[in-house]
């Protein structure tokens, strides 16, 4: 029987190639750098404020073997994405794969949503990765690169409480994976991984943890390393296109609660 971890890419398997990875620098971010450092693949880190651990978690790449760049700006400026991605072109000389993984998350009634907060998190979380992909596009289109995005079960697959602009924007960001993936068929592929719980925060309750762990099949969370390991495939595989894989030991596959889904932070 498989193991969680027992399925790898094979270690070289990216050496020569260049990803770049928005918010790269803590949780997820950076569990996915270091995956695709493991595999050979040189990596850019993009971090918006978390500077001296994305520092760090060059660091860690770097001993790895393989180069590491850094590169800081904000996804949801005008302007940002296009540097951010030529920087990162800059770095190592190309780009294979752009990885978004950097979004913001915040939780306020519909009723008090003003359309300024509603916009800001749409440019965060859908304006900013789009832009990001269209600047990288050219790019990846040479090296018959990829993208992967991260969303969320929010959006995709379960309605949370006091969440109307972070859901639209997810459920936005899941259209879009498959609108890209048909209109940049075959030279460029994109794909999309919706993790479920993976870290809880120091702030969650013990009850509150027990009532989400009642909801995953799976019988406990999931880890940073395995919403990796998926990412990672979804990039590497070259049959597989406009795709969301979810990460979440099946808890989108169980009846939903509403007023007990709401988001742990990973």
């Amino acid at each position: 029987m498989l193991r969680s971890g027992a399925v790898e890419e094979p270690r070289d398997s990216w050496r020569g190639r260049s990803v770049l990875v928005t918010g790269g620098a803590v949780r997820i971010g950076r569990a996915i750098a270091r995956a695709f450092a493991e595999a050979g693949a040189d990596v850019v880190v993009h971090y918006r404020s978390s500077a001296a651990q994305a520092h760090e978690a060059a660091e860690e790449i770097r001993a790895l073997g393989v180069r590491a760049a850094l590169v800081q700006g904000d996804q949801a400026r005008d302007g940002d994405p296009e540097r951010i991605v030529a920087q990162a072109v800059h770095a190592h000389g190309r780009l294979d794969a752009l990885v978004c993984n950097a979004a913001q998350f915040e939780e306020v009634p519909a009723a008090e949503l003003t359309r300024a907060r509603f916009d800001a998190l749409l440019a965060a979380n859908l304006s900013g990765p789009f832009q990001l992909a269209r600047a990288a596009w050219p790019h990846l289109r040479e090296r018959q690169g990829s993208i992967v995005n991260l969303l969320d079960l929010c959006g995709t697959a379960q309605v949370w409480e006091r969440t109307a602009h972070y859901a639209a924007s997810k459920a936005g960001l899941a259209a879009l994976t498959r609108q890209l993936a048909l209109e940049w068929a075959p030279e460029v592929r994109v794909n999309a991984v919706a993790p479920g719980a993976i870290l809880f925060s120091d702030t969650v309750q013990p009850e509150r943890r027990e009532r989400i762990l009642s909801r995953i099949p799976a019988g406990r969370i999931g880890t940073p390393e395995e919403v990796a390991r998926a990412v990672l495939f979804l990039a590497s595989e070259p049959f597989i296109t406009g795709q969301v894989l979810a990460v979440d030991g099946g808890r989108s596959v169980q009846p939903q609660h509403l007023r007990c889904c709401r988001r742990t932070l990973y």
